[in-house]
């Protein structure tokens, strides 16, 4: 199969339908599992409101991350989040969402946060990959709940892996991590 720099290369250099139907083919395998208002109340469900976050991550922030999370941040992360809020206007958690590559495609998802920064749960938005949607196993998903921080996120140890979808595990789990140390940061200002 041809990647899709290569079809977007062919493409440019005007080689043809083979270019355009590989590039129209991986955009028409997208499966889009839910929005993010529907991710909100699934992952903090006690939450009346959500009240937009404004995330606008520096240099230094992007080492912090980094390192509590033991994994390289991309330079495509730019994470969205929102403040789940009671009835009374207390903050009793966040949600933020983020993609991550799964072997070539990009797969968006949201994870939950109480506020003391332990994890929700995790639900996948859309998934683009013809492979490894195995990751929307309730089961497999389940993994992620309660863990307070990205050390208690690792791939292979605390989180387990999914045979066939290895990669989408891998990038997915660590893509949770680096939003599980930038809420960290946020419980504790």
């Amino acid at each position: 199969m041809i990647s899709r720099r290569e079809s977007l290369r062919r493409l440019a250099a005007g080689t043809g339908v083979a270019a355009t139907s590989a590039l129209w083919l991986g955009q028409a395998s997208a499966t889009v599992f839910m929005d993010v208002d529907e991710a909100q109340k699934l992952l903090l469900s006690a939450a009346t409101t959500f009240a937009p976050l404004a995330l606008l991550l520096d240099a230094a922030q992007i080492e912090r991350i980094a390192a509590a999370s033991q994994t390289r941040v991309p330079r495509s992360f730019a994470p969205r989040g929102w403040a789940g809020l009671d009835a009374g206007g207390q903050r009793i958690g966040w949600v933020l969402t983020d993609h991550v590559i799964g072997k070539y495609e990009f797969i968006d998802f949201a994870a939950g946060f109480d506020a003391q920064g332990a994890a929700t749960g995790v639900e996948v938005l859309v998934y683009r990959e013809s492979h490894g949607a195995e990751i929307r196993n309730t089961a497999w998903r389940k993994q992620f709940a309660g863990a307070s921080g990205p050390k208690q996120l690792r791939f292979n140890d605390e989180v387990r892996n999914i045979s066939g979808a290895t990669l989408s595990c891998q990038h997915l789990t660590e893509g949770v991590q680096r939003l599980s140390a930038l809420v960290q940061g946020l419980a504790q200002g």
